[in-house]
């Protein structure tokens, strides 16, 4: 049961999944001036992921109609679901560390 969930989480998550977590989520991080700012960041960063893989599905469909990349984009969502479903906290989580680097080590 563990292994299966661990299977399905980590088969979510492909090398341009985490390259476009880590890359919105630094720019998210940068721009927040303070904690409370911490939850619009993350809804800022999970809204840009999602943009994100609508455009790669419509780009990557040639001469193929707007719906029909909404609904790739969508199923692609859907077939890693739990991926998916982690992906905010992660996006939370991930930000707020960077934010804390940011206030711990940044200049002043």
């Amino acid at each position: 049961m563990i292994e299966e969930f661990a299977t399905r989480l980590i088969a979510g998550f492909t090398p341009a999944t985490l390259i476009l977590l880590t890359l919105v989520s630094i720019v998210a991080a940068l721009v927040m001036r303070r904690w409370s700012q911490l939850y619009a960041a993350a809804l800022f960063a999970f809204a840009a992921d999602c943009v994100a893989r609508y455009l790669l599905e419509l780009g990557a469909a040639d001469g193929v109609p707007v719906n029909f990349a909404m609904e790739l984009a969508m199923t692609r969502l859907d077939a890693g679901a739990i991926s998916a479903m982690a992906r905010p906290f992660l996006y939370l989580g991930v930000i707020a560390a960077l934010f804390w680097v940011k206030k711990r080590y940044g200049a002043r």
